[in-house]
């Protein structure tokens, strides 16, 4: 059992120097009072018996005792040696934070030597990125250097992840199983996946968006929507501003939705866009919807809706973005309109990385995405995406659809055309 001051210098310590990874130069010292005090120990028999173990500690050179010079019973500081700190980690199961960047390095440049199949040079890069912060004394979330054995996993599970094309449909369970893990171990560690997605890819990169379908799909709403139950029942949602979400299941349960809204716009931007077009929603007259992948959900919203209410797509204008918009054209069934999604021109060249590449041959012989391919083609013979982020358009300037000034003459344009 670790004595009770052990632990507390230990804590002490860990606030101190455990997050720094550089080599220290001087010893940990902590006055014996105010550690007794930190140890909750105050009774004299407590810190008789404190002492006697320290003293035994000393013994075995684990620590010094600094005593008054005119009375040597009375202990003043106690030190922990340089020499000292891997005995005080280990009694935690713990190492020196030096150590662990040097193992997680270690891990990430193994990784790094580990051939990729489709993205090698993404998958390269990647892993120079993840270094460079790590040695800089950052994380890379969900990437901590003071976890080696986490970062070797989680790097693992990314390249099997990323090395296959999974057909469309591909249930998370069994993307799961075939990776290595169990049946749900990719489920929970999705959040992490999908930010380690984000940081190779430079993009929000979803497991939908790789073809996996989820166990827990949602669609993320803004606006009036009614939802009607084969038993008569009705669900009605009317936070006109609000971004709300609604499950598969109770999408599911549902024979058909109502809306005062004349169109739909999917978003491809959940975090900031769509909230930002959702303040601006004033007259309820649209009804707005996440999409940077089209989900289960999402879909089954789609069919839900009267084949009256229009169906718009704001996506980003790079080629991932054009992807969305054929994936959602393909799972929709009904037609679905391009909004802003012109190729913008940029002064300081914005090139295609490796993902860019590998989709934009699909993309131009896409028969979905005929109206718009003259955008894909600028992208493919610049090699530049120009433009591309939804955010870059600027706020919202009009209080109701089309949000933007910018868009006025296409909404004006196609609102008084019927849907094929």
């Amino acid at each position: 059992m670790i004595p009770i001051w052990i632990e507390e210098l230990y804590r002490q310590w860990k606030v101190a120097r455990g997050d720094q990874a550089t080599p220290r130069t001087r010893s940990f010292r902590r006055r014996w009072e105010v550690l007794m005090d930190d140890a909750g120990l105050h009774t004299a028999e407590d810190q008789k018996n404190a002492l006697r173990e320290a003293e035994s500690e000393e013994a075995k050179g684990h620590i010094k005792l600094h005593r008054l010079k005119t009375r040597k019973y009375l202990v003043q500081n106690l030190e922990l040696p340089l020499s000292s700190e891997p005995w005080l980690l280990g009694l935690f199961n713990r190492r020196l934070p030096a150590e662990s960047m040097t193992a997680s390095l270690l891990e990430v440049s193994k990784a790094e030597g580990t051939a990729h199949e489709r993205f090698p040079k993404l998958w390269t890069e990647w892993c120079r990125y993840i270094k460079e912060t790590f040695r800089s004394g950052k994380n890379l979330r969900p990437l901590y250097w003071r976890a080696p054995d986490n970062v070797r996993c989680m790097l693992v599970l990314i390249h099997r992840l990323t090395s296959l094309e999974w057909r469309e449909g591909a249930l998370i369970r069994e993307v799961s199983i075939e990776i290595g893990l169990n049946s749900k171990g990719l489920e929970r560690q999705r959040r992490g996946v999908e930010a380690c997605l984000k940081q190779m890819f430079g993009r929000p990169m979803s497991l939908q968006s790789l073809g996996i379908v989820l166990t827990d799909s949602r669609a993320d709403i803004s606006g009036i929507l009614t939802l009607h139950y084969d038993d008569g029942r009705v669900q009605v949602i009317e936070e006109l501003k609000a971004v709300y979400s609604i499950s598969l299941d109770d999408l599911m349960r549902a024979t058909h939705a109502t809306t005062p809204a004349k169109r739909l716009l999917t978003i491809e931007n959940s975090k900031t866009t769509l909230r930002r077009i959702a303040t601006s929603n004033n007259d309820g007259s649209s009804l707005l919807a996440a999409c940077s992948f089209p989900t289960t959900a999402l879909l089954r919203l789609i069919e839900l809706l009267p084949s009256s209410v229009q169906v718009f797509h704001f996506g980003d204008t790079d080629p991932a973005g054009f992807d969305i918009l054929s994936k959602l054209r393909q799972g929709a069934r009904r037609r679905v309109l391009p909004f802003l999604m012109e190729r913008r021109n940029i002064a300081l060249k914005r090139e295609l990385g490796e993902y860019d590449q590998a989709v934009l041959p699909r993309l131009l012989g896409d028969p979905m995405l005929r109206d718009v391919v003259e955008h894909i083609r600028a992208i493919s013979e610049s090699a530049c995406k120009g433009d591309f982020e939804q955010e870059t358009i600027g706020l919202p300037d009009l209080g109701s659809w089309p949000f933007f000034s910018s868009a006025m003459e296409t909404a004006t344009g196609v609102s008084s055309r019927r849907d094929d």
